[in-house]
């Protein structure tokens, strides 16, 4: 029809999608170590539930402005 062009879908094998399934169990391990990582060098009280990620975050920066203005 003209100028359209039919669009393809690739189309994905079991294999493919297992290997993709893997690569991403890796990713988010690898993520998880680094948060569990983050959570052991951010100062926190010991009775504290586990923080989320973003409380993680939040707290982090929260520190290193601490730290920034103790050097200064």
């Amino acid at each position: 029809r003209g100028n359209t062009k039919a669009k393809r879908r690739r189309i994905i094998t079991v294999v493919q999608r297992q290997a993709a399934n893997v690569r991403e169990r890796k990713r988010m391990f690898s993520l998880n170590e680094a948060f569990d990582e983050l959570r052991r060098k951010v100062p926190t009280f010991a009775y504290e539930k586990r923080l989320s990620r973003i409380e993680t975050l939040r707290l982090a920066i929260v520190y290193i402005s601490f730290m920034m203005d103790l050097l200064e």
